[in-house]
């Protein structure tokens, strides 16, 4: 890895994984912050969990868009792994929607659309992208769009993040069955009832962003995960313009139709739902841009208040050992010992089908805990269906200490011979002859 990581601060954590901001310098001096997200120690023991945050990461390196959070490399230290990503510095939609039910008020019609409109050429990109090898669409499908994946920057950009939970034809990470990925309330009918998912599933995500927005209120949730869920299954959506006058008839057929229970009638692609968006801001001659964004979160971004940076006599144990690991951290491809538990390379895809149903059984039983996995349990190693390109092995050569010996391939010139002394001599390689598989070397000896 080329770069060293300064831990400043912690900006988030969770259950599997907490997220801090360092400042990177590159080998040449430069510095800029960046946002690295380490998975817990404690869960490496669960292989699938492993295999899911790589999945999550080897996905994301795929991404280059601008309304979606880049990724710059995947780390391993000597206990963990990590994400070093882009750091965006503001709020997430989570914090936008908080305090406007603090206010008790509503985001402005043009405000949302613009956002939902960013939200969506992310989106659409992702949903879009295809293998630049085989030129195969890779299918991808967030499955997690909820505001706390929505970052915002003070400048008015609007960025996803979390792939975590995507589908993909890339990933060999299957769902489980009585498990469902995502966030309840913000699930499509046919996640929640167990039918194909695809990137209509996500359409339907950003139908409930935009109710949430425009009317202040949730708009699926029940008093307990189970009813959520059913709730998500009926899709009954009141009327927006009902609760917010200033969303016309107009607005709210658009949004209605992303919120349709069955993905037949709804938006089939996230740029149609973006063309119908804009075509209504063109009607309405609404004008807004990213800097109306940043001029609508000043008042927010005025309350925020971030953990100050640590000077350098302040003793802080907690970022002294994060510092440590931070200087630990390799890049997966600098590793000497093959690759990295998790999944296989892009074309390596077994029997995986990214669009197989979930299965629900459990959920209808009011039970929604994860499938149980014991100790010691472990996934067979897949095997690559007929004509695929076979899985990466490295070979122990790989990981050899230099200068006990060569990869395979490789020539090593011999010693001198004794009583030489400092007289050059130039070993020169032919080629192979065919079939002979022998080396021929000649040998030019110096005056004496």
């Amino acid at each position: 890895m080329s770069e060293r990581y300064r831990p400043l601060f912690k900006l988030d954590s969770g259950g599997m994984a907490e997220v801090y901001v360092a400042e990177a310098e590159s080998m040449a001096g430069f510095k800029k912050k960046v946002a690295i997200k380490r998975i817990l120690p404690n869960l490496l023991k669960d292989e699938r969990f492993v295999r899911m945050f790589l999945d999550e990461a080897r996905l994301s390196l795929h991404l280059s868009h601008a309304n979606v959070v880049t990724v710059f490399d995947i780390g391993k230290s000597s206990s963990t792994y990590f994400i070093v990503m882009e750091y965006v510095e503001g709020v997430n939609l989570k914090a936008i929607l908080l305090e406007l039910a603090r206010r008790r008020g509503t985001c402005p019609v043009h405000m949302t659309v613009w956002i939902l409109n960013e939200v969506l050429k992310g989106l659409d990109y992702a949903h879009q992208l295809r293998d630049p090898e085989t030129g195969r669409k890779l299918g991808i499908v967030h499955r997690d769009i909820s505001p706390p994946n929505i970052l915002i920057s003070w400048n008015g950009e609007v960025k996803l993040t979390d792939f975590g939970l995507a589908k993909a034809s890339t990933q060999l990470e299957s769902t489980d069955p009585g498990v469902v990925k995502g966030k309840f309330s913000y699930l499509s009918p046919e996640a929640a009832s167990g039918l194909e998912v695809d990137a209509r599933a996500d359409i339907f995500a950003v139908g409930i962003l935009a109710f949430e927005l425009l009317t202040g209120r949730r708009l699926f949730l029940g008093e307990s995960d189970y009813d959520t869920v059913q709730l998500v299954r009926g899709a009954e959506v009141p009327s927006i313009g009902d609760i917010n006058p200033e969303v016309t008839p107009e607005l709210e057929k658009i949004l209605l139709r992303a919120l349709t229970k069955d993905p037949d009638d709804r938006y089939q692609t996230a740029s149609e739902f973006a063309d119908d968006l804009l075509a209504f801001l063109f009607s309405r001659s609404l004008k807004v841009s990213s800097r109306d964004l940043a001029d609508f979160l000043s008042p927010l971004r005025s309350k925020q208040v971030l953990p100050a940076e640590p000077k350098p006599d302040e003793s802080n144990l907690i970022l002294k050992l994060i510092e440590d690991e931070f200087a630990d951290i390799r890049s997966l491809d600098e590793q000497d010992d093959g690759p990295p538990t998790g999944s296989q390379p892009l074309t390596s895809l077994g029997g995986y089908d990214p669009s197989a149903p979930l299965a629900l059984d459990d959920f209808d039983n009011g039970d929604l805990s994860p499938a149980p996995t014991g100790p010691g349990e472990s996934e067979p190693t897949p095997v690559p269906a007929p004509g695929s390109a076979p899985m990466r092995v490295d070979g122990p050569e790989d990981s050899l200490p230099h200068g006990k010996s060569t990869p395979a391939g490789r020539v090593q010139s011999p010693p001198p011979r004794a009583g030489m002394g400092m007289m050059p001599w130039v070993a020169l390689l032919l080629v192979l002859g065919a079939g002979a598989g022998a080396y021929y070397w000649f040998v030019v000896l110096g005056n004496a």
